[in-house]
């Protein structure tokens, strides 16, 4: 599952398919994509990567009602982006709508909206995941996706492994 080929060509095919109908140029494109260490890209994905639940529920308080419902991708992801869509604050409560972006162990990219509620301080939270859009296809969804901004977060994810801040996984 965990192969720098289909890593590669999963993150060049989102970045490719991107250009069409957007202000990015081949070269630009190219050059953000040669910026990425794709093994220690890798490396993070793989450290990251955790079961995501429909919906979940979590508290910090002593025995707060936790809960975890069925599993939205029947496989471990790592979530590689996240685009506000809107928020609301009233002092104790923060709820959000946000687009997330998701690579699933098998290497496919899903795109998923995520209603969120937090209270005090999030020490209580309370999630709702589902996929948005075609099939989760990141550029059929809801979601605002800058190729440079997701870039950032990918250098951003491969730091651990050039400072050995985490394990290194025999892929």
């Amino acid at each position: 599952m965990y192969k720098i080929d289909s890593l590669e060509n999963a993150v060049r095919e989102l970045y490719y398919s991107g250009i069409a109908g957007a202000d990015y140029e081949d070269a630009a494109v190219e050059a953000m994509l040669d910026s990425i260490d794709f093994y220690a890209l890798l490396q993070a994905v793989r450290h990251n990567a955790k079961t995501v639940h429909t919906y979940t529920t979590h508290g910090k308080a002593p025995k707060s009602f936790n809960y975890r419902s069925g599993e939205l991708f029947n496989q471990r992801a790592t979530r590689l982006y996240e685009d506000v869509d809107q928020t609301c604050y009233n002092g104790d409560v923060l709820t959000g709508r946000t687009y997330e972006l998701w690579l699933l162990e098998d290497m496919s990219l899903v795109s998923v909206a995520c209603v969120s509620l937090a209270c005090d301080s999030e020490n209580f939270v309370s999630q709702y995941r589902e996929v948005s859009g075609e099939r989760g296809w990141p550029w059929d969804s809801g979601l605002c996706l800058s190729l440079e901004d997701l870039t950032e977060n990918l250098l951003e994810m491969c730091l651990p492994c050039g400072e050995c801040n985490m394990p290194v996984y025999e892929l």
